[in-house]
């Protein structure tokens, strides 16, 4: 006599909730990525043997460069152009319906942009655009050989006298950014109420400053009497170094 076997049933998975969860997970670690910000000024590090690690979130990135580097970038950008570059971005990119053709149009430093970077206006996704991102694209578009803003740097330093080529080079000592920003330039004098504002809008921010092995040390005994002010009272700070065994201290040059 056969045997009767039984049929097993038939397991049916449903994948639809694992596919919700997935874009779930997509979607939240999208939302709470934070990139580091692209790189705008260069600096040599100091070296030290400290293996500490700085935060990298809720931090207010000081760049001071060394003066070599800082009159490098006078004579090639100047912050007047600079800052004025970085304003027509912005307000280009607030334009609902901006073209190719439509900023090619327009007046002022965009009028003699190159075609490059008007693509960049174009193309970039998120308009419009930070402060920082239009930095970025400014600090990008002077890099270019040729580019309008070195001519006209050479002719605005040409009718300044010795004071006011001071005080563009120093203009460009210290750079600044905090999130995913691109670093921009700082004047020392605005460098208390920048802070006191960025405290304001993240009061877990943290100061973290890279400083040029080169940069004199005046320079930097100005920028912590600004820090240790009451109004500003950021007493405590992070200094960014090149972790290296055996490493010496290496101390600027002496001077303002």
């Amino acid at each position: 006599m056969a045997v009767k076997m039984k049929r097993r049933a038939r397991i049916v998975l449903d994948m639809t909730p694992m596919v919700d969860i997935a874009f779930l997970l997509v979607i939240f670690f999208m939302s709470t990525y934070h990139a580091r910000p692209p790189t705008t000024v260069d600096v040599m590090l100091p070296d030290s043997r400290s293996p500490l690690k700085v935060p990298e979130s809720n931090v207010m990135v000081l760049t001071v460069l060394n003066p070599d580097h800082a009159k490098q970038l006078a004579d090639s950008i100047g912050p007047t152009s600079l800052l004025g570059l970085i304003n027509e971005i912005r307000e280009a990119s607030a334009d609902p319906d901006i073209s190719l053709e439509g900023l090619k149009g327009r007046g002022g430093l965009l009028a003699y942009a190159s075609t490059d970077l008007l693509r960049d206006i174009v193309g970039s996704p998120g308009k419009p655009l930070s402060r920082g991102r239009a930095c970025e694209l400014a600090i990008k578009e002077v890099q270019r050989p040729g580019n309008f803003i070195y001519r006209a740097a050479k002719q605005e330093i040409a009718s300044m006298t010795p004071e006011q080529y001071t005080a563009r080079v120093d203009s460009m000592v210290i750079w600044y950014y905090t999130g995913k920003e691109a670093a921009q330039p700082l004047h020392i004098n605005d460098l208390a109420r920048t802070v006191v504002e960025e405290r304001m809008r993240n009061p877990k921010m943290m100061m973290v400053l890279m400083v040029d092995k080169k940069c004199q040390s005046g320079k930097m005994l100005d920028l912590t009497a600004i820090l240790q002010k009451k109004d500003v009272n950021m007493l405590r700070f992070s200094l960014v170094t090149n972790l290296k065994a055996g490493a010496k201290p290496v101390f600027g040059e002496e001077g303002r």
